[in-house]
């Protein structure tokens, strides 16, 4: 369902192109592989694992690849966890489509974001 609903509203943005959306780890690995994305916006919660965990995966076959975990919650431990594994930020799905669009324009141009709260 999210991600329905950010292929739909990323369809409106004109400086960003959702090359594709998948809803699983095995589906974003292979995708990752073939289309050598700049950004990869990867929920943390799938349903054949945790993104988190799949990040270290995710740059063995696309190493350019920026990971963006994207969570319903969040706290430090997971923040450490995406930084260990070589992510490029943590973004709240509580936050505002603006401001994952802010988010992800950052993390494409080199940047690492994470809430200073965390």
């Amino acid at each position: 369902m999210v991600v329905m609903a950010l292929d739909s509203a990323f369809e409106l943005v004109e400086d960003i192109d959702l090359v594709e959306a998948t809803g699983s780890i095995a589906d974003t690995l292979a995708a990752a592989a073939r289309i050598r994305p700049d950004v990869i916006l990867l929920d943390r919660r799938l349903p054949d694992g945790n993104g988190i965990d799949a990040i270290e995966r995710l740059h063995e076959v696309s190493p350019a690849a920026r990971v963006l975990v994207y969570t319903g919650d969040a706290d430090r431990p997971m923040r450490d966890r995406v930084i260990a594994a070589g992510g490029a930020g943590l973004v709240l799905k509580t936050g505002l489509f603006d401001d994952l669009l802010r988010i992800v324009r950052r993390v494409a141009a080199g940047e690492n974001c994470f809430d200073a709260d965390l």
